[in-house]
């Protein structure tokens, strides 16, 4: 038994200057990949639907609630990438600080994060894409391939999802700086959308106050029966809301490939979820003040509230910028995936295929291609909906975890990296409570599915992990 706790327990140490990759990113680069991965199916498909089911006019607090809880998990990751420059992003840094079973269940849900979030956002991206096609060129696709109507049984397929998700990997499989440029191109198209939006809707259409009253609407069932409005429906909007704040950390699965990532890594964590952060708050205010809140539950908000008053031109435009958008939340979350793949199966506890790097390209091939296969599956047959949630709980799962990480550094009085983060011991206490009262919004069915995937996890290190581990440790 003593042995069996001391394997479990024990610690990685990482050569930073060690790697296969190319050092190439900047900050600019990186901001470009955190704000890449962060604005995207959240704030144009997510937000109307939030709006119209859980929280009214309110979204804007529960949009603030949500940026409180992961503010300080930024911060910690701004801590932690400066002090290990390693790809594997909160799975590392808990290797180093708490040992390697923990390590691996928080690796195995930032799997969870990336690849259902590539999967999930596909989805959005799909909806998008018929919509803008469907009202300007009245081009229908058959509801069998549309994910409308079910193929056999109750499952349904969407073609467009699946393959947008196999296009994303063949341009992830050619290499980080070709993404990372295409990443930044759309990112721009982004920020002009959203600020297309704000323009408009701000100063053209105008603020109605009526469709701000009541801000918080009585408390009442939505249309699946469940609570809604009120300030529980603001906080379980918040705890659909996370999924939009989801990406800063891909920043982190990248540092391998930074260039001098103890400085660029921490400032682009921390620009990329400050702008999208205040991008947010902006968006959701204007959207629900200029349209009633009731009519946007559906997959185009945003362009629904441009069309509501007659500006079709600017409709059409945030439609493409959304498709664009949604298109390089799915080129850095699948970076992510592929950099997490590569990283649990470079310390053993995955096929070791995965970690091998293409000769020509520098890309993690192997870990890119199960992703494509993999991924396309869950995106042709499992829509947005049904997965935000999971990926939400998964995800603040590890950043709960690294947080605990920097606290134990603090204890065992580590020397830092570039950057600490401020009153640690007044902060992180704080983010990991907002971090549970986040998640106590989400439905049971929810956690019975995370307790399923941590079950699994544990199941496949119990089997392989532990015994094919390599053995370098503290």
């Amino acid at each position: 038994m003593k042995a069996l706790l001391r394997d479990i327990f024990r610690k990685k140490k990482y050569d930073i200057e060690a790697t296969q990759f190319v050092r190439k990113l900047g900050v600019l680069d990186l901001t470009g990949i955190g704000i890449g991965a962060i604005i995207g199916a959240g704030i144009f498909v997510i937000t109307g639907q939030v709006a119209a089911h859980y929280a009214g006019p309110a979204i804007v607090l529960s949009f603030i609630l949500a940026g409180l809880t992961v503010l300080v998990s930024a911060l910690v990751y701004a801590e932690l990438s400066s002090r290990y420059p390693i790809a594997g992003s909160a799975y590392s840094y808990t290797y180093t600080s708490f040992g390697e079973f923990l390590a691996w269940l928080v690796g195995w849900n930032l799997l969870l994060e990336y690849g259902v979030s590539v999967a999930a956002v596909a989805s959005g991206w799909s909806g998008y894409f018929r919509s803008l096609l469907e009202k300007n060129l009245n081009i229908h696709f058959p509801d069998i391939i549309s994910g409308k109507a079910p193929i056999f049984l109750n499952l349904h397929f969407d073609l467009i999802a699946f393959l947008v998700v196999i296009a994303v990997f063949i341009l992830l499989f050619v290499g980080i700086k070709e993404s990372s440029n295409v990443n930044l191109f759309i990112v721009f198209i982004k920020l002009f959308t959203l600020g297309l939006f704000l323009a408009v809707g701000l100063f053209i259409v105008g603020i109605d106050l009526n469709n701000l009253n009541p801000f918080i609407p009585e408390p009442a069932k939505n249309f699946k029966g469940e609570d809604a409005y009120g300030w529980f429906g603001v906080l379980r909007a918040a705890s659909i809301i996370i999924f939009a704040y989801l990406g800063f950390d891909a920043i982190s699965t990248v540092a391998e490939e930074a260039k001098n990532p103890t400085k660029t890594v921490p400032v682009g964590v921390l620009l990329a979820l400050f702008i999208s952060t205040f991008l947010y708050i902006s968006v959701s205010f204007t959207l629900v003040a200029i349209a009633p809140y009731k009519e946007l539950g559906v997959s185009d908000p945003l362009a629904k509230a441009m069309y509501m008053h007659g500006q079709v031109l600017v409709g059409n435009i945030i439609a493409i910028g959304a498709i664009i958008t949604i298109t390089s939340v799915m080129i850095t979350m699948g970076l992510g995936f592929t950099r997490v793949a590569y990283a649990l199966a470079r310390d053993g506890l995955l096929f070791s295929v995965f970690s091998k790097v293409h000769p020509k390209f520098k890309t993690p091939y192997a870990s890119t291609i199960a992703g494509a296969i993999l991924l396309s599956i869950l995106a042709g047959f499992v829509p947005l909906t049904e997965l935000a949630e999971l990926v939400n709980v998964g995800t603040l799962f590890a950043y709960f975890v690294v947080g605990l990480a920097v606290l134990y550094l603090r204890i065992k009085n580590e020397p830092g990296g570039t950057y600490r983060v401020p009153f640690p011991w007044v902060l992180i206490p704080l983010n990991l409570a907002l971090i549970i009262f986040v998640t106590s919004g989400l439905p049971p069915l929810t956690w019975i599915r995370f307790f399923i995937w941590v079950v699994l996890g544990i199941l496949i290190y119990v089997i392989y992990g532990y015994h094919k581990s390599r053995k370098v440790w503290m």
